[in-house]
C-alpha cells in the first residue's frame, strides 16, 4: 500500500520518514513536499490554501501507480490537506479511492489567535506558538540561524491554515478514518468531530503527549498503520 503523507505546519516530507524502521515491506511511505519547504524551497510559498490544496492533488495524481492501494496520512496541518485533498479525489473522479484515511494531532476546528498580530509581533506569537507544540529541539530554540530560516515557513503555513474556513469543506466520505493524538494536545471530543465528514468506520487512537507525539510513539504509529 502506498502511503502519501501530508506535513505539518513548517514541515518537510523528511518528517514521515522517521516511520520508516517500523513500516515493513507492506507499506511504501510518499512524503508529498510544500513549496517552499524542504527540497521545493526554491518555490514561492502558495498564497492560499487552495492552492496548497491544488498542488497536492496534482501531486498526488501524478504520483500514483494504476492498480496499487493507496492511503492518506496527514499530520497537524496537514490533516486538514488531507482531508481536502481527499475532498478533490472525490470531486474529480480520476483516480480510485484511497483504502483509509489517517488524521493526526488537529481536529476541523482552526484557532485564529494569529490574526490579532502584525509584524513583529505576529513573527513572535507564531515563534511561542511553534515552541509551545513541541516541535522544535531544546538544541535550537534560541539559534538565530534556524529561526531566520524556518520562521517564515511557520508564519506562512500558519497563515494558511488561521484563513482556513471548514465550513466551505465539502466532504461526505464513507472511507474509513483513524484519528491519532496526543492527550495533551487535543480531547477525544475535539478529534470526533471529524465525523461530520467521515461517515464510515471511524476510530480514534489515544497517545500520551503533546501535539508531536509521534516522536515518542514512532513504532505504535507504524503498527497502528501497517494493521489496517
Amino acid at each position: 500500500m502506498r502511503l502519501f503523507c501530508f506535513p505539518c505546519a513548517g514541515g518537510t516530507a523528511d518528517f514521515f520518514h522517521q516511520l520508516d524502521p517500523w513500516l515493513g515491506p507492506s507499506v511504501e511511505l510518499t512524503g508529498l513536499e510544500y513549496a517552499g519547504h524542504g527540497a521545493r524551497h526554491k518555490e514561492p510559498l502558495y498564497q492560499d490554501f487552495n492552492q496548497l490544496v491544488e498542488d497536492l492533488y496534482a501531486a498526488v495524481k501524478q504520483l500514483y501507480r494504476p492498480g496499487e492501494d493507496y492511503a492518506l496520512f496527514g499530520y497537524s496541518m496537514g490533516s486538514v490537506a488531507a482531508a481536502e485533498t481527499l475532498a478533490r479525489i472525490l470531486q474529480a473522479g480520476e483516480l480510485p479511492l484511497p483504502k483509509r484515511v489517517f488524521l493526526a494531532a488537529h481536529g476541523p476546528a482552526v484557532k485564529r489567535e494569529l490574526l490579532r498580530f502584525q509584524g513583529d509581533e505576529a513573527d513572535e506569537w507564531v515563534k511561542e506558538r511553534t515552541l509551545s507544540l513541541g516541535g522544535v529541539p531544546d538544541v535550537l530554540r534560541n539559534n538565530r540561524t534556524f529561526w531566520r530560516v524556518y520562521l517564515p515557513l511557520y508564519r506562512a503555513d500558519y497563515t494558511l491554515i488561521t484563513n482556513y474556513d471548514f465550513d466551505k469543506l465539502t466532504l461526505a466520505s464513507e472511507i474509513p478514518l483513524t484519528g491519532l493524538y496526543g492527550n495533551q494536545d487535543l480531547t477525544l471530543e475535539e478529534m470526533q468531530a471529524w465525523k461530520r465528514y467521515f461517515q464510515g468506520e471511524c476510530e480514534f487512537v489515544e497517545f500520551e503527549g503533546n501535539h508531536f507525539f509521534i516522536t515518542e510513539y514512532r513504532k505504535e504509529v507504524a503498527e497502528k498503520i501497517c494493521s489496517c
